[in-house]
């Protein structure tokens, strides 16, 4: 009888180039910036099963398999069977999540840079298993559960727009692992700040939701170019930018809680800047809502905030404000705009409602400032009629921060 040897992917990454090369053996590897893999079984020289990590909260709830990033060495033109499995947790305290279907198919890549996703996915909905055919064209290959961003990337970046006249980069903070948080300010500093508008967008609360890091990107590249649209946005705008709230998830392949378990959006109405403890569990979530406390306190209004989130299937955007006319109506024409004029391509109606959570969304209640929630799928787009890439999250991430800021100069 045959039974699955179970591999350690861990210990499978010491594995010597000699003997890679001696016995042609395949092998799985996740021991570099934001990988992630729980233990593989092998079926067959040329089958595996590959159960994914995921992570649970400081309760030891709430698992999370939504994260996934692995290499496989070896391959040697062969083609590989890829079972993926594991993937059920609990999500809310509620067990029974599942963050993959039929429509939510992987990519890969050849060189860790570009990305495609598989031609093909066998989802057992019964089993809650993905079954994969690698592609028979390379002796090493990279697979992932979407496009990664690494925590490396945001920071090249972040010394490029460093460089530039119209960009302040400052470190607000440290995370869990004495990681810099970063809040980027872009604006006409030859002009004064009195009279003009303030924008937020922040992303990366949840590590593995990386196309949030794309669409960031865009938006900080547009709104710092020479675009004549993107200097008179500037000269009546002070943009602000937390791009990466959880960089130590995003370089240790963690996927939705902070090293010390914390969901990064959960916790926002609890979080008391008095108080020492949650600058100790939640550093993260404490030195940017300091940041944003701070900004209000100096004079400094925000007009608008958007959070930006990943979703396996739906697209929406919602918020606690309900009580102002003004503020409601100035979100329903950003959703509208965005709608018109974008990829946003939300399966409901813009929600507002003053139902209390626990996420960012209670900034309003707490400080009347505007801010609202964007889930975007990762599954087929129907506008697109396709699943996005990272060139569309690029450009979406400049028509975003051009609509936001439009909509609060009108």
């Amino acid at each position: 009888m045959n039974l699955p040897r179970i591999i350690s992917a861990a210990a499978a990454c010491f594995l010597s180039a000699a003997c890679l090369e001696t016995t042609a053996q395949v092998t799985f590897h996740h021991d570099f910036e934001g990988g992630s893999l729980g233990k593989v079984e092998q079926v067959s020289e040329t089958e595996f099963r590959c159960h994914v990590q995921g992570q649970r909260d400081e309760r030891g709830r709430n698992r999370q398999a939504s994260w996934y990033y692995f290499r496989i060495d070896g391959l040697s033109g062969r083609p590989v069977s890829l079972t993926l499995t594991d993937f059920v947790g609990e999500y809310n305290d509620k067990p029974g999540a599942c963050p993959m279907n039929a429509d939510t198919i992987p990519v890969f890549s050849s060189d860790n840079e570009h990305w495609q996703q598989f031609p093909s996915m066998v989802w057992d909905a019964d089993k809650k298993e993905a079954k994969l055919q690698i592609p028979a064209v390379r002796d090493r290959l990279w697979v992932a559960h979407i496009p990664p961003y690494p925590h490396s990337r945001l920071l090249s970046l972040l010394e490029e727009l460093n460089r530039s006249d119209c960009a302040r980069i400052e470190v607000i903070g440290r995370t869990v692992n004495a990681r810099d948080l970063h809040l980027v300010t872009v604006t006409d500093f030859e002009k004064p700040d009195t009279g003009k508008k303030s924008v937020w967008l922040q992303a990366r609360q949840h590590a593995w939701e990386a196309s949030t890091s794309f669409v960031m990107e865009g938006a900080l590249r547009f709104i710092t170019s020479d675009v004549p649209a993107a200097r008179r946005l500037r000269e009546k705008i002070i943009f602000h930018f937390t791009p990466m709230m959880d960089p130590d998830g995003c370089a240790t392949g963690q996927v939705r809680f902070n090293a010390h378990g914390y969901d990064v959006n959960r916790h926002w109405d609890e979080v008391d800047l008095r108080r020492k403890t949650f600058l100790q569990r939640m550093p993260e979530i404490w030195y940017v809502k300091k940041a944003l406390f701070s900004s209000i306190d100096r004079g400094q209004k925000i007009d608008l905030m958007l959070n930006l989130h990943n979703t396996e299937t739906a697209e929406y955007m919602e918020t606690q404000a309900d009580n102002d006319g003004t503020t409601v109506k100035l979100m329903q024409r950003f959703f509208d705009s965005l709608v018109a004029d974008t990829s946003f391509d939300p399966n409901q109606r813009f929600k507002s409602s003053g139902a209390a959570d626990h996420t960012t969304n209670t900034l309003w209640r707490e400080r009347q400032i505007p801010v609202l929630l964007m889930e975007q799928r990762i599954a087929t787009c129907p506008k697109l009629g396709r699943r996005p890439t990272t060139e569309d999250r690029l450009q979406f991430g400049q028509q975003l921060i051009r609509v936001m800021g439009e909509t609060v100069l009108q």
